[in-house]
């Protein structure tokens, strides 16, 4: 049980951020093996203030960044721009156009091996950083409407219409979606209704959420929860929350 006298007494001196620091002050005998633990088990939220740069820079500096954390990051980074500290505002505008040219440069890429090596797969991948990138751009409508476009023009064919494959459908509702294109994305859905695909009727009810038709909504949940569908945990926690709703 000593370890724990540690986290009882610890004293003012230096205390490394991050795990990386605390195994090399660990390695040199300047911090305990306690402080190891403690760095790499401690979590604080990215945009609880006062922000943390350090854990923001690494967070940044992370190449397999998920669309959540990106766009947590960029409204971070954001606020960092409003600072009255000029190297604080830097540092939020610098991190905010590192975000976007990384994602810029997987657009690049993608379009380019679409040219040279056109198939399902990799326009699927240019559909979704398009989509990605609007995300990105909350800030700016105009903007953003261009990103989706371009997302849903990637998914379709030659002709101009969209293939509704199985595949192309979560991505394809969630640009109509973020399009406001509700009624597009019923007659999508619709097109390639299945009532035993429960991915299929969640995005139906997604849509008619955004629709504000919260009847189908509780419809759709009800008829899951009765023939006890096999979902996720956070599918099953929306599911039951509309089941006893009285809408």
């Amino acid at each position: 049980m000593a370890g724990f006298d540690f986290f009882r007494s610890r004293r003012p001196g230096y205390l490394p951020r991050t795990p990386a620091a605390a195994l090399k002050a660990v390695g040199t005998g300047t911090v305990p093996a306690e402080q190891f633990v403690y760095a790499s088990a401690s979590a604080k939220p990215l945009d609880e203030e006062p922000f943390d740069l350090e854990e923001i820079q690494r967070v940044l500096a992370r190449p397999d960044l998920n669309l959540q954390s990106s766009v947590l990051l960029k409204t971070v980074l954001e606020k960092l721009v409003g600072s009255k500290d000029q190297e604080v505002a830097l540092f939020g505008a610098e991190g905010i156009n590192s975000l976007e040219s990384r994602a810029l440069t997987r657009i690049e890429k993608l379009r380019t091996e679409m040219k040279r090596r056109p198939g399902e797969d990799v326009r699927r991948r240019l559909a979704r950083e398009y989509f990605e990138m609007a995300e990105l751009q909350a800030g700016s409508e105009s903007v953003r409407a261009f990103y989706l476009r371009e997302a849903y023009a990637s998914l379709c064919g030659e002709e101009g219409e969209l293939v509704p494959s199985r595949a192309d459908l979560p991505l394809a509702v969630d640009i109509l979606v973020a399009r406001r294109l509700l009624d597009e994305a019923d007659v999508l859905l619709g097109s390639a209704s299945d009532t035993g695909d429960v991915e299929l009727q969640l995005m139906s009810a997604r849509v008619a959420f955004h629709a504000r038709d919260f009847v189908a909504v509780a419809d759709i949940c009800r008829a899951l929860a009765a023939r006890g569908a096999d979902v996720g945990e956070e599918e099953k926690r929306v599911i039951s929350f509309w089941v006893d709703r009285d809408v």
